[in-house]
């Protein structure tokens, strides 16, 4: 199945999703891979991954109540920066889980945990680093969640997070140009 075929039954679900309460409860997502999904090793390929954390990222954000707010407000949310970590591969024809997890955000980001399982096993960790743009400027997150209804949720990212920040501050320090 064509990821725009597997991104239109995630939004013809949501028509029948009820909100989600909290920002922080895990979403998830099930998955076939198909041959197409596969490389010439004859598993899902790297690749495959991020674009399907991608819609499980646009179904999180629908299962929040994001989707309607996203129109009006006319937000783009873009990816900073993201990481993955292979456990296991996943051969053709498996079917999997991608569990979905805003873990925390601050002024100017939101992370999300993706987790790669099937049949109880890990296939994949991945973080995601999110920004929310409105006319290609930045804007704060406390907003965001703010507008969609969230205001008295604690959003402190664990310290794996902060870890991986500095790693981020660090690099941009290092490739700065001169």
């Amino acid at each position: 199945m064509t990821l725009y075929m597997r991104m239109l039954a995630i939004l013809l679900r949501q028509l029948w999703s009820k909100p989600a309460a909290n920002p922080l409860t895990p979403q998830f997502v099930f998955f076939r891979a198909w041959l197409h999904d596969c490389d010439f090793n004859f598993h899902l390929t790297s690749s495959r991954y991020f674009a399907l954390m991608d819609l499980a990222r646009l179904d999180l954000m629908f299962n929040l109540g994001m989707g309607k707010l996203i129109l009006k407000h006319k937000w783009k949310f873009v990816i900073n920066a993201q990481e993955i970590t292979y456990v296991k591969e996943i051969p053709p024809f498996a079917r999997f889980c991608i569990s979905s997890q805003i873990l925390g955000w601050d002024e100017k980001y939101f992370y999300v945990e993706h987790r790669v399982t099937s049949n109880g096993t890990l296939h994949a960790v991945a973080h995601v680093r999110n920004a929310a743009l409105k006319d290609n400027k930045v804007i704060s997150m406390w907003k965001v969640f703010e507008t969609c209804g969230f205001k008295n949720v604690q959003a402190s990212v664990p310290e794996a997070v902060d870890i991986w920040k500095q790693l981020l501050t660090h690099k941009k320090l290092v490739n700065k140009p001169d």
